[in-house]
């Protein structure tokens, strides 16, 4: 008896949706690309509750013809690619045929397009991938597509959506990917009717960004531009003290494709170096031209992951152009007014007081100003992301999830800046700072005519360490002998991982042998590893081989070296005397970065003397300058 048997288009459709259609973020992706690749200059996506209920996408491209729309409904139908040579060489967001097939199998479909100098349209209707109805309409140049009831014939699908919000997020953020993919394009979202998310669609990538992350971010970006023979590098970068605490906010786009990779980012990562502090990610937003025949994309049916060829020569580039632009945007951290403004808390019993305070620190300060200038920077925005245009304020209760979030961090980072950080553009001469005391026995006090400034002495000898450790070229196998073997004790733990990182060890010129119970001795060790605790410093070397396995050798020399540095360095607590003090002040200014400690972490914080008279009330703003004369601070 025969058992195998073909299945049914319906059947193969619901299954391809399986892949393909995951929620209602899946649908809009798939009806958007296609809309790209019909050349289409304006996109409008309405949304009713988060997709599940209906999602509308239209745009204004060179639309169907009749025998079009029925084909396009076909498994495998496609315009975008006839032979195997198209295959390799992919142009178009799609090209496989198989998204409004599977849209259409789990969902209701309506489908009108007219094309340019056709004075009418047509449309069809679908349901469960069967069409029901077809005629000739009077719709506007260009696509509409309506999909209702999403997943009706699927219901376990349907019963693992997440909550509203949730879904709704997961379309504003691709709505705002695919924007800054394509800043030449017009991109308008509703939500129950309310507009939520628009684009100008002025061909400017800067302004993209701003309507996803507010001009105050986008003012701060630093311009990232790169080429050679089979790349094209262009976007933007987050300075050092701008940054995250995931991947999300760094993006890739290949071609005008928003994809993930975590090997573009830990080069990006590798590239701001020790400058980022650990578990914090820089906002990027980098775009990428090459040959399609160097790019895979047929990998995942997302089309999220691809293959791309010479990746190597890729992350070499954008690296030493990121690593040039950082070291051109060197940031000390700034005390500023608006900082203390927000932190300064009066006690009530001297609420008489209280009332006069709060009204003249609630005056327009410099940063009022700034942010004024950059929303004239960027007053060709329709309407940024953060949903503070006067037109869309109403509606910022409805917003989603993830806009309020951009938004919420956006407008932390903002203060936060304003407390932390300004990019420099003057030169500190260390030789020139006097050193004027110590705070806690933890932070040193040094002046100049410029302001004063707050040195953390337990980051600035760190860092002083690692870049002396890190000058000294001395080959990894190159060992100095002891003459009394150093005792190396170390956990039960320890021991029982030792033999899997042993090797590891050795690749490092460390070499331990066990003597007695938890004891191990070492005989020798690397002379890069000199003036080192060694009975500390190996048993840590340990733990962090145990964590992170596949380091390199390099990355391990300098991980090491950063422990070395940490561990030698000047404690919180500890009191220097002048001369100590006023030494340690005078080697920051042989460092190449004397401005952040290994770890990422500020060595010094900037009072200028401009800020402390604004402090006392000794000068204030004049109400009559104009912003654009006020040095961005």
């Amino acid at each position: 008896m025969d058992i195998v048997k073909q299945m049914s288009d319906t059947l193969a459709n619901q299954i391809a949706a399986g892949e393909v259609i995951e929620r209602p973020s899946s649908v809009v992706k798939e009806l958007v690309e296609n809309s790209i690749d019909a050349q289409a200059t304006e996109i409008i996506v309405e949304l009713t509750e988060a997709g599940i209920e209906g999602i509308k996408v239209s745009d204004n491209g060179i639309g169907l013809s009749q025998n079009d729309l029925r084909h396009a409904f076909l498994p495998h139908a496609t315009s975008k690619l006839y032979d195997t040579n198209d295959l390799f060489a992919i142009r178009t967001l799609g090209f496989r045929g198989e998204a409004l097939a599977s849209i259409a199998s789990v969902s209701h479909v309506l489908m009108e397009s007219t094309q340019p100098e056709q004075d009418k349209g047509y449309q069809i209707e679908l349901k469960g991938g069967e069409i029901i109805s077809e005629s000739v309409t009077n719709a506007r140049l260009g696509t509409r597509i309506t999909v209702e009831r999403l997943f009706y014939n699927t219901p376990a699908r349907l019963k693992h959506l997440k909550r509203l919000q949730t879904e709704l997020s997961h379309t504003t953020r691709f709505i705002q990917n695919i924007s800054m993919a394509h800043p030449n394009i017009r991109f308008e979202l509703f939500h129950n009717d309310k507009l939520i998310y628009r684009t100008s669609g002025w061909s400017d990538l800067l302004q993209a960004i701003a309507n996803v992350y507010h001009p105050s971010i986008a003012r701060q970006l630093i311009s990232i531009q790169a080429s050679n023979s089979t790349f094209k590098v262009d976007g933007y970068i987050s300075p050092t003290n701008l940054t995250r605490t995931n991947r999300y906010y760094m993006h890739w786009m290949i071609n005008g494709r928003p994809v993930h990779s975590h090997v573009l980012d830990r080069g990006v990562i590798a590239a701001y170096g020790r400058q980022l502090m650990i578990g914090r990610y820089p906002i990027t937003v980098m775009n990428v031209q090459v040959d399609p025949r160097l790019v895979d994309v047929n990998v995942h049916p997302t089309k999220y992951t691809v293959r791309l060829s010479q990746e190597e020569e890729l992350v070499d580039l954008f690296t030493e152009a990121i690593h040039e632009q950082l070291e051109k945007h060197q940031n000390i951290p700034q005390i500023e007014v608006e900082s203390v403004k927000e932190r300064t808390e009066v006690n009530e019993k001297y609420s008489p007081y209280q009332s006069n305070l709060s009204r003249d620190l609630s005056e327009p300060s410099e940063n009022t100003l700034q942010s004024n200038k950059i929303a004239n920077y960027f007053q060709r925005t329709d309407s940024p992301a953060s949903l503070l245009d006067s037109e869309l304020s109403n509606e910022q209760a409805e917003s989603v999830e993830f806009v309020k979030e951009e938004t919420s961090e956006a407008g932390q980072v903002s203060n936060q800046l304003s407390l932390e950080s300004t990019e420099t553009n003057h030169f500190i001469d260390f030789n020139a700072l006097r050193y004027v005391g110590q705070i806690h026995g933890t932070y040193l006090i040094a002046e100049n005519e410029r302001g004063f400034y707050l040195i953390d002495q337990h980051a600035a000898q760190e860092k002083i360490n690692y870049e002396h450790f890190m000058a000294e070229d001395y080959p990894i196998q190159e060992q100095q002998t002891l003459l009394m073997p150093e005792l190396i004790h170390l956990s039960s733990a320890q021991i029982s991982q030792l033999l899997e990182i042993q090797s590891d060890l050795e690749r490092l010129g460390i070499s331990i042998e066990p003597f007695g119970e938890q004891t191990y001795k070492l005989d020798s060790y690397p002379v890069w590893l000199k003036d080192t605790q060694l009975d500390q410093f190996i048993p840590n070397l340990i733990d962090l081989l145990m964590n992170e396995p596949n380091l390199t050798v390099n990355e391990l020399k300098e991980r090491s070296i950063i422990m070395q540095s940490c561990k030698g360095a000047i404690k919180a607590n500890h009191y220097l005397d002048s001369k100590q003090a006023q030494f340690l002040i005078e080697q920051l200014g042989t460092l190449k970065d004397p401005f952040h400690c290994p770890h990422g972490r500020p060595v010094l914080i900037e009072f200028v003397n401009a800020t402390i008279e604004k402090l006392f009330k000794r000068i204030q703003d004049s109400h009559t300058t104009d912003p654009f004369d006020q040095r961005i601070i």
